[in-house]
């Protein structure tokens, strides 16, 4: 694709989107005392009949619990290899 889908129709001189290929960064939540990914936190999903799958809808304003130390815990996003 070397166009945009949809163009300004106010601005009869805008160029063409320019496509960025980027590679996903890929993520893990750790506990930020252990650095265990053994972790669990307290949520609400739903069925989406669009993706037939089940998609995060909530999350409480509750903290983590790390299974490894067996306590609540704050989380760290550290990249995947």
């Amino acid at each position: 694709m070397k166009h945009a889908s949809l163009l300004n129709p106010f601005n009869l001189g805008q160029e063409p989107a320019r496509i960025v290929h980027r590679h996903a960064t890929r993520s893990t939540p750790v506990c930020s005392t252990c650095r265990s990914d053994d972790i669990t936190a307290r949520a609400t999903v739903q069925w989406s009949n669009e993706s037939q799958a089940w998609e995060l809808a909530n999350t409480f304003d509750q903290p983590t619990h790390c299974n490894n130390c067996n306590s609540a815990c704050s989380i760290v996003w550290l990249p995947l290899n």
